[in-house]
């Protein structure tokens, strides 16, 4: 069996090539770019690169189940990687909109830092980052990701506060669900049985 370095080893499992994975960081650096792209004004680019960033966390599940090589590694890493793309779209939405995100500070405060707050959390409960897959935090991560363009398009500041609610509701649900002894990440939500841990 093949070994890499540590920068290959998030894109090769079982000694191969994971174009899934590989999808998946693509995320995370499309970041610098578009930040590069707001410091310039050059909003429309930027959010066009956004966009097509957001889409990655469709492309990545899609690429792994079609060439059957879905893994409880890659799941983890999309989802680490979609916190880490989540502090980058609080970025881009100061730079883009500064006077809208003073105005919205309560929500973005719970937009942003409630789940860092629940990394913390989840590491003092457990000493490792649960990464659950309810449906509150599928929802939740699919309405930040669409929370630039909807603003750009609509002008609606309400959505800030809409989609702060759904992410801080999501977030105090897994830890409730630690709270009750659960640790099946892909359990459909925190309020029903708790399932034994699964097996690694």
């Amino acid at each position: 069996m093949a070994t890499h370095s540590f920068p290959a080893t998030l894109i090769f499992e079982d000694g191969a090539l994971k174009w899934a994975n590989l999808v998946t960081l693509s995320r995370a650096l499309l970041i610098a770019p578009i930040i590069a792209l707001l410091l310039a004004g050059l909003q429309t680019p930027a959010l066009a690169l956004y966009v097509l960033a957001a889409l990655t966390d469709a492309f990545d599940g899609w690429i792994a189940r079609g060439t059957g090589r879905a893994s409880r590694y890659g799941a983890q890493l999309d989802a680490a990687v979609d916190n880490i793309f989540s502090i980058g779209i609080l970025v881009f939405l100061v730079l883009a909109w500064p006077d809208l995100m003073r105005r919205q500070a309560v929500a973005a405060a719970i937009l942003f830092g409630g789940p860092l707050l629940y990394l913390v959390v989840s590491w003092v409960m457990r000493r490792k980052l649960m990464m659950f897959h309810f449906w509150s935090a599928k929802v939740g991560a699919f309405l930040l990701f669409c929370l630039w363009p909807l603003i750009a398009f609509s002008g609606a500041e309400s959505l800030v506060t809409i989609v702060a609610v759904v992410v801080g509701f999501s977030r105090i649900e897994q830890v409730i669900f630690m709270l009750r002894g659960g640790e099946d990440l892909n359990a459909p939500h925190g309020f029903g049985p708790v399932a034994p841990p699964q097996s690694a």
